[in-house]
C-alpha cells in the first residue's frame, strides 16, 4: 500500500498484520506494483522517482531516476525483467530491473499519463492520459502501434484482459471502454449512472469476461463484458474508491479508497446470462435510437449529441483549472522543501553559533572570577602594609642629618631653615642687576648630575658661567632653606 506519509506497507492478509514499513521516498507515493514472481515490490512516488524495493528482505534495491515531475503509475512486465513507469511530464519509461537504467522513453501523450498496463506476453505497453486516449506502444521498439479516441475526459486507468485480446479503460467521463486491440475498435461500453460515478480505476478478472471497477460514488462494481450487466455492488467505503486489484486465482478483490482503508471481498459467484456478440453489446443498458434519416430518432440523437458537447466543453475548463491547480501545489510543495531544507541548514548553523557563544561566555566568567579573586587578594596584600604616621622621620640633607617636621615650605606645614652645608644639592646663586662680576646680567649656579634628595653621595661641585666667577667668589653665601623633593636652595647675595 503506497500512502501520502511517504512510506510503503506490506501487509499479510491471512493475519491482517503489517510486515515492512518500507521508508524512503520524500513525497506522497502515488502507486505501488508487485512483480509476478513475487520477488519485487516497485513503487512511484511525487518526488519523480521510482523504488525498487526487495518484497520479503524490505530494502530498497534501486532508485530509477528520469522522470521530470511526480511518477503516477509502475507497471511490471509478466517476467519481472521490465517495469513501465508512466508520470506528469507526458513520458512513458521502460526500465531494466536488474541493471536499474531505462531502456527505452516512450513520448507522444500531450497531457499527464495516469495509467499503463503490460499486455499478456510483455509485447505491448498501454497507457492512459489526460489528453483523453489510451495509447498502445511496441515495448521493443518504442513506437506506438494505436490510439485509441472516444472517452471525453481524463483516462484514468487501464487493464489487460488475460487473453490479450481486450483492453478496458476507465474514464471521469463515466464511463468505462472495452477495446478489441487486435482490431483497434471499441468492443463494448459500461456508462456509470450516478453523477458521482467518475471512474478512477478498473481491472479484469483472470477469465477475462468480469471488470472490477471503482469509482466516486464509494462503491465497487463487478460488470460482465459480454452481456453488458452488471453483476455485483460492493457497499463498505465511505469515500471514493481510488484502486482496485483481482488475485491471480480470481478468488478475491482488494480495494483501496480515500477513507483511508483497504477492503478485501470475496469474488461475487457468476450468474448465467445469454451471450451477446461483441457488436450488439450495449453495455450501458441504454438503447441506441435506430430511427431513419428525417424520423423523430434524428432529432433525439442531435440534442443528446449537443447535450455531451456541453458537457465535455465544461469538464474540459474544469479539467484545465484543475491541472493548472495541481501545478501551482507542486510548485508550491518543492518550493517549501527548498525553504525547508535552507531553515535547517541555517538553524544548525545558529545552534552552532549559539554553542559558541555560550563557551565564550563560560570563559569570560572563568576570567572574570580569576581577576576578582586577584583584586580580592591585593587588597588584602595593601592593608597589610604599614602606614607613616605624621611628623615622622625624614632622611635629611647632608649626611642622613633627620628634621623633626614635615617638609614643605607650602600648604600649611611649617618651615624649617637649614644651612647650606646641611643639604646635599649645590645651591644656586642669583646676583642682582649692578652686582660686582655681574654686568648686567643674573648668574646661576648649576649642577651638572642630578641627586636625589636625601641622596648618600657627595655633592658633584658647581662651575659659574663665565663672567660670574668674582662675584660668586667675593660674596658670602647665606643659608637658605632646603626644600625637600630635590629641590635647590636658593642663595642671594647682597648688591
Amino acid at each position: 500500500i503506497g500512502l501520502r506519509d511517504h512510506n510503503l506497507q506490506v501487509w499479510d492478509l491471512e493475519t491482517q498484520v503489517a510486515i515492512h514499513v518500507l521508508r524512503g521516498h520524500k513525497y506522497w507515493v502515488n502507486d505501488v506494483a508487485w512483480s509476478m514472481d513475487g520477488v519485487h515490490i516497485a513503487s512511484g512516488s511525487a518526488d519523480k522517482t521510482v523504488k525498487v524495493w526487495h518484497a520479503m528482505a524490505g530494502n530498497c534495491v534501486s532508485t530509477l531516476r528520469g522522470h521530470m515531475l511526480s511518477v503516477a503509475a509502475v507497471s511490471f512486465s509478466d517476467d519481472a525483467l521490465r517495469l513501465a513507469s508512466g508520470s506528469w511530464d507526458k513520458a512513458v519509461c521502460i526500465w531494466d530491473v536488474e541493471l536499474g537504467k531505462a531502456l527505452i522513453t516512450l513520448t507522444g501523450h500531450s497531457d499527464w499519463v495516469h495509467a499503463v498496463t503490460w499486455a499478456p506476453g510483455g509485447r505491448q505497453l498501454a497507457s492512459a492520459s489526460s489528453d483523453h486516449t489510451v495509447r498502445i506502444w511496441n515495448a521493443i521498439t518504442g513506437v506506438v502501434e494505436q490510439v485509441l479516441v472516444g472517452h471525453l475526459q481524463t483516462v484514468t486507468s487501464v487493464s489487460f484482459a488475460r487473453n490479450g485480446v481486450f483492453l478496458a479503460s476507465g474514464s471521469l467521463d463515466r464511463t468505462v471502454r472495452v477495446w478489441n486491440v487486435q482490431e483497434g475498435t471499441l468492443a463494448a461500453r459500461l456508462q456509470q449512472e450516478s453523477d458521482e460515478g467518475s471512474v478512477h480505476t478498473v481491472a479484469f478478472v483472470p477469465d477475462s469476461e468480469r471488470i472490477v471497477v471503482g469509482s466516486g460514488d464509494r462503491l465497487v462494481k463487478v460488470w460482465n463484458v459480454r452481456t453488458g450487466s452488471q453483476e455485483e455492488q460492493l457497499h463498505g467505503h465511505e469515500d471514493a474508491v481510488r484502486m482496485v486489484c483481482v488475485s491471480t486465482d480470481g478468488s478475491r478483490i482488494i480495494s483501496c479508497s480515500h477513507d483511508s482503508t483497504v477492503r478485501v471481498w470475496r469474488m461475487p459467484q457468476r450468474r448465467a446470462a445469454p451471450a451477446l456478440t461483441a457488436a450488439g453489446m450495449a453495455l450501458s443498458g441504454a438503447q441506441t435510437p435506430t430511427a431513419r434519416n428525417g424520423g423523430p430518432g434524428r432529432g433525439a440523437t442531435a440534442a443528446s449529441f449537443q447535450e455531451l458537447h456541453e458537457r465535455l466543453r465544461s469538464t474540459e475548463d474544469t479539467n484545465q483549472r484543475l491541472r493548472k491547480q495541481l501545478s501551482e501545489a507542486q510548485l508550491e510543495l518543492e518550493n517549501n522543501n527548498w525553504q525547508m531544507r535552507n531553515f535547517s541548514s541555517s538553524r544548525e548553523e545558529q545552534e552552532r553559533e549559539l554553542h559558541n557563544y555560550r563557551e565564550m561566555i563560560s570563559s569570560l566568567m572563568a576570567e572574570k572570577e580569576r581577576l576578582e579573586r586577584s583584586f580580592t587578594d591585593m587588597r588584602r596584600e595593601l592593608r597589610a602594609l604599614p602606614t607613616a604616621a605624621a611628623g615622622s622621620a625624614v632622611g635629611g640633607c647632608g649626611g642622613g642629618s633627620q628634621v623633626g617636621t614635615a617638609l614643605s615650605g607650602c600648604g600649611g606645614y611649617p618651615r624649617t631653615e637649614l644651612s647650606a652645608d646641611q643639604c646635599s644639592v649645590p645651591p644656586r646663586v642669583h646676583h642682582a642687576a649692578g652686582t660686582p662680576g655681574a654686568p648686567g646680567a643674573r648668574g646661576h649656579f648649576e649642577d651638572q648630575q642630578q641627586h636625589s634628595y636625601g641622596s648618600p653621595q657627595m655633592p658633584s661641585r658647581g662651575r659659574l658661567h663665565p663672567g660670574h666667577h668674582q662675584a660668586a667668589a667675593s660674596h658670602p653665601q647665606r643659608p637658605g632653606p632646603c626644600i625637600g623633593g630635590g629641590r635647590h636652595p636658593r642663595i642671594h647675595t647682597a648688591a
